[in-house]
């Protein structure tokens, strides 16, 4: 850890549950012990139709984490592209179903204009998985029109947006451009959550990709330090190694600089400057 003791080191989707997990002050001394210093933490999916629950739950915990641990601890609120899938899965006419979501999506910009330690909209999106059935084409397309809202919402609030989304390639990361320059939100604002090794594409549409901490990072660091870095932690104690664990983040970086591929420069700008352009913060350590 002795090599991370001056550095900052981010984590920029990281997941909390006070319920079924460690719970957010558990999470974070594990994240610190591990030499991590700050973690952006989205909001869990509400799996029902009390969707600003987990938004008003998200903040009790950055409120424990501050003053329980040295973390610096953002939110990010938003809701789950699974959410709509459900409630029209489960019989909610599709209209009512679109309605419900933007509702609560307008109360995230609220919570985000409200709150200093409420950084950005997120995650929205669509499924990550293909859809079938009768409903699958008007599900993607309600989907997208809510992803639009999410990001028209953002630019008014003039935050960011984290995505959840299928695995990004060139093609997805120039359409998620265009629909944000088509409501006015800088690409800048926009973050490609849980991507591969897409610097390349970040540079050219202006999307920032937030890269999971393994080996994608070290292919990534060889062309360009303009990324993020995370782990998706799932929070949940039933459901162990479905996800990085908490100390990824550090233990690549740490690896990373062992062997050379990162140097202190490059470390700043993935885990502070890149995180502050992005959300409009200023990241302590």
């Amino acid at each position: 850890m002795e090599i991370l003791k001056n550095l900052p080191i981010t984590d920029n989707h990281i997941h909390i549950d006070e319920k079924n997990g460690m719970g957010a002050v558990k999470v974070a001394k594990v994240f610190e012990k591990a030499g991590g210093k700050t973690m952006i933490i989205p909001n869990k999916p509400a799996f029902s139709l009390e969707l600003e629950k987990p938004i008003d739950e998200l903040h009790k915990s950055l409120q424990k984490i501050k003053e329980e641990t040295n973390i610096q601890a953002f939110g990010m609120v938003g809701v789950h592209p699974v959410e709509i899938i459900n409630f029209v899965r489960n019989g909610m006419n599709i209209e009512k179903a679109k309605n419900r979501v933007a509702e609560a999506l307008k109360y995230c910009q609220k919570i985000v204009m409200e709150n200093d330690n409420i950084v950005g909209i997120g995650e929205i999106g669509r499924p990550h998985f293909e859809l079938t059935g009768d409903d699958a084409e008007i599900l993607w397309d309600i989907s997208n029109q809510l992803f639009v809202y999410g990001m028209e919402l953002a630019k008014d609030a003039d935050c960011a947006i984290q995505v959840h989304a299928e695995s990004a390639s060139d093609a997805q990361f120039k359409e998620f451009s265009e629909m944000a320059k088509s409501v006015g939100l800088k690409p800048e604002k926009v973050i490609k959550h849980h991507c591969d090794n897409r610097v390349k594409e970040g540079i050219k549409y202006g999307i920032m990709p937030s890269i999971v901490a393994s080996s994608p990072c070290n292919e990534a660091i060889k062309i360009s330090d303009r990324f993020l870095m995370e782990t998706d932690y799932i929070d949940d104690l039933k459901r162990p190694g479905v996800a990085l664990g908490i100390k990824s983040v550090p233990r690549r970086t740490r690896k990373l600089l062992e062997n050379e591929l990162m140097n202190e420069d490059m470390c700043y700008n993935i885990h502070k400057y890149n995180v502050e352009k992005c959300y409009n913060v200023e990241i302590d350590f």
